[in-house]
């Protein structure tokens, strides 16, 4: 078999494995875990596109517009354009579809990485638990994890062989982090900060400070690429040219918010850190993902000091550690965080350990030590598929996973449950009236999960229109319901739920429909 043949081969074989463990650990059980109150807002604006056909950029929540029009496609064919009809799953496939399709990119980039480190750097992005974890959120997180290596890719290549399509891919990839999530100013930040250094180490190489061939040409070109895709998504495809506008007074908003986060979300330096390291609070569970700490460290001392040990590009690797660090510490220093945020560096991350798993096989002479250093190295990655899947599954929504976050508990699907039996004996059907009587933060995720229910209201508190006609069913907290009239609530039977740890909701059931469902239960009702 000539070299050519058997190289090609050897490719095909990487993509299927790749492929094959990046969807096994994704696809399965999609609608099982409670949605997290985040995903139900992002559902629940996306659902307003699938059903009207419109959608508008809201500055102060929700973030960019890519998430949603990507969705639209394969929720409309799947419910019609009904947004009561569509499904969980639906949703949660586009993150699904960005985290495999992103492994891929990651096998694509043998050049720089060097083959066997590009390998190694795909499988890990495809086992990384909080990689899987959070490729199963309806979020925008993978979404912007994706776009950003698209444009370090394009980037590279286009500093290497400066040509207009590959800075026209560039400036697409960064218009679309844009589209998905003001936090791309951060990367860009970053990668700013990888382009001094750049810039430091051709001038110390006695090089011209930009590669032969690279010039306004391709700035102006990545520019309006950018610009180009910025305008259609953010103008709503040109009936909404305010939100143009408000792309960039967002900036403000979400600076404003990360350096003024509320107590919930105010976490300390090394808040990321822990999350990765090793940790035991489930019986016979180990959480963290040391591993790829140590091997990514090993790749980024292994560019800089002995750069002859790497079969990629040493300045690639070396740049791609001076943005992981910066990003790192950037994300780091922000008082606001959230687990799903130490996505974007960590992947930068991953990249390095795939290059620093390349050196330790290289590193022993003797054929049998590097097979003894593979099967380290591949019994490493399994345990990490372990405890990805159990992240995603068993443990998918328990406070013993550490990348839960504020996550529905399983409770509330027994409310939800209760309520769908209720309609189902009530005379009027879905059509019976609830009254959800909460602040937002206790709402969420409730909107999705009633979605089918066509007379549901929302107060902040028991104002006379909440209360108006004795509903069939009332939502409450206990607070607020401690302050339900007492004649009104004698004509109910309360039950309680958890929506989250230490987050009660209390369902008010009107007793004559209470009646009727229990004798539904003893068989006595016709």
């Amino acid at each position: 078999m000539r070299v050519a043949d058997r190289q090609g081969w050897l490719t095909l074989v990487a993509v299927v494995v790749v492929a094959a463990v990046a969807l096994a650990l994704r696809v399965p059980h999609l609608e099982r875990r409670p949605l997290h109150n985040d995903e139900a807002n992002q559902a629940y604006k996306a659902g307003a596109l699938v059903e009207t056909g419109v959608y508008q950029y809201d500055p102060r929540e929700h973030h960019g517009p890519s998430l949603y029009y990507l969705t639209l496609p394969l929720a409309w064919l799947q419910s019609g354009g009904s947004f009561a009809r569509t499904e969980i799953w639906v949703y949660r496939a586009v993150p699904v579809a960005f985290g495999a399709m992103l492994c891929l990119m990651v096998l694509a980039g043998g050049r720089a990485l060097g083959r066997p480190g590009a390998l190694a750097a795909a499988l890990l992005t495809a086992v990384s638990p909080s990689m899987v974890y959070f490729s199963r959120f309806y979020i925008q997180e993978m979404l912007l994890v994706t776009f950003t290596f698209g444009l370090l890719c394009c980037a590279w290549q286009c500093l290497r062989r400066p040509s207009l399509g590959w800075a026209a891919a560039a400036g697409v990839s960064a218009g679309l982090m844009c589209a998905t999530k003001e936090t791309c100013v951060l990367a860009w930040a970053a990668l700013a900060g990888a382009a001094l250094v750049y810039g430091g180490l051709r001038r110390r190489a006695g090089e011209a400070l930009v590669p032969a061939g690279l010039g306004w040409r391709h700035a102006a070109m990545a520019l309006a690429a950018g610009g180009a895709v910025v305008l259609v998504l953010f103008s709503s495809f040109f009936s909404h040219w305010r939100g143009v506008l408000d792309s960039l007074l967002a900036l403000g908003v979400y600076v404003g918010r990360g350096a003024n986060a509320d107590a919930a979300h105010r976490h300390p330096f090394g808040f990321y850190l822990r999350l990765l390291t090793f940790s035991h609070p489930a019986p016979g569970v180990w959480w963290g993902e040391d591993a790829v700490l140590f091997l990514g460290l090993v790749g980024g001392v292994c560019a800089w000091a002995w750069p002859g040990r790497l079969r990629g590009e040493a300045l690639a690797v070396r740049l791609l550690s001076v943005y992981t660090v910066l990003l790192a510490l950037i994300y780091s220093a922000i008082p606001y965080k959230t687990p799903w945020c130490l996505l974007s560096w960590w992947h930068g991350w991953i990249l390095l350990a795939g290059v620093g798993a390349a050196v330790l096989v290289r590193l022993p002479r003797r054929a049998l030590l590097r097979g003894l250093v593979a099967v380290v190295l591949v019994t490493a990655m399994a345990q990490l598929a372990r405890r990805a899947w159990l992240a995603s599954g068993r443990y998918a929504a328990h406070q013993r996973n550490p990348l839960v976050y504020a996550q529905t508990g399983t409770d509330l699907l027994r409310l939800v449950e209760r309520v769908e039996a209720l309609s189902a004996v009530s005379p009027e059907g879905r059509a019976l009236r609830v009254h959800v009587i909460a602040p937002p933060d206790h709402t969420w995720p409730l909107p999705w999960y009633l979605r089918r229910l066509p007379q549901v209201g929302y107060w902040t508190g028991p104002e006379a229109a909440a209360l108006a006609g004795s509903p069939a069913l009332i939502i409450s907290t206990p607070d607020l319901a401690d302050g339900l009239p007492e004649a009104l609530a004698a004509g109910y039977v309360a039950e309680y739920y958890g929506l989250r740890p230490e987050v009660l909701l209390s369902l008010h059931i009107r007793k004559d429909l209470w009646a009727r469902f229990l004798e539904t239960r003893s068989g006595t009702g016709t």
